[in-house]
């Protein structure tokens, strides 16, 4: 059977795949020395939605309770590291958002948006490294099988409050994003 794991490190290749392009068009932007604003605003809408409230949504809601029962700390323990790292995502997210708005207002802020998408990009990938590395496999050792049922099905509640098709939407949005920072470069 798979595990619930399975289903979130699919998850985090698609993150990846997003990630990648906005490496990419930070490259383009510092040499062009031109925000892609629409292209930024399409990241903050996939960060916001697949990664936030589809996929820590479903580590938050379903995942690391069920963790924390068998037995994986939260305080001192990597779900409390995680955590936090989801928090500061969306802080990351939302000031990058303000900034875009203050270049677009004001033409300014070049920099400072640069150096958020940075800060973001170096965040998800050592987040994705830990719950990949760490976490899951710690998970995937204490879940039993009626766990994983579970935490399969409250994926599947999550996947349904969130809205039918948002997540498709978001897996294409994250091929576009992926797909059109390679053509920028």
């Amino acid at each position: 059977m798979p595990r619930p794991s399975s289903i979130l490190m699919r998850e985090h290749e698609v993150i990846l795949r997003a990630v990648k392009g906005l490496e990419n068009k930070i490259n383009y932007m510092r040499d062009s020395g031109r925000i892609d604003v629409d292209f930024l605003r399409d990241f903050i809408e996939f960060s916001r939605t697949f990664i936030d409230r589809c996929h820590h949504g479903k580590e938050e809601v379903c995942l690391f309770p069920c963790l924390e029962r068998r037995g994986i700390p939260r305080e001192g323990g990597p779900i409390g590291v995680l955590l936090m790292e989801h928090e500061m995502g969306r802080t990351l997210i939302k000031r990058l958002s303000e900034a875009l708005d203050r270049y677009v207002e004001h033409g300014e802020g070049f920099d400072r948006v640069i150096q958020l998408c940075e800060g973001y990009v170096e965040l998800l990938k050592e987040h994705i490294d830990k719950e990949n590395n760490v976490l899951f496999p710690m998970g995937d050792e204490v879940m039993e099988e009626k766990d994983s049922e579970e935490v399969e099905s409250c994926y599947d509640e999550r996947e349904e409050e969130i809205g039918h098709g948002i997540h498709e939407r978001m897996e294409r949005l994250a091929e576009h994003l992926g797909g059109e920072s390679e053509d920028s470069t």
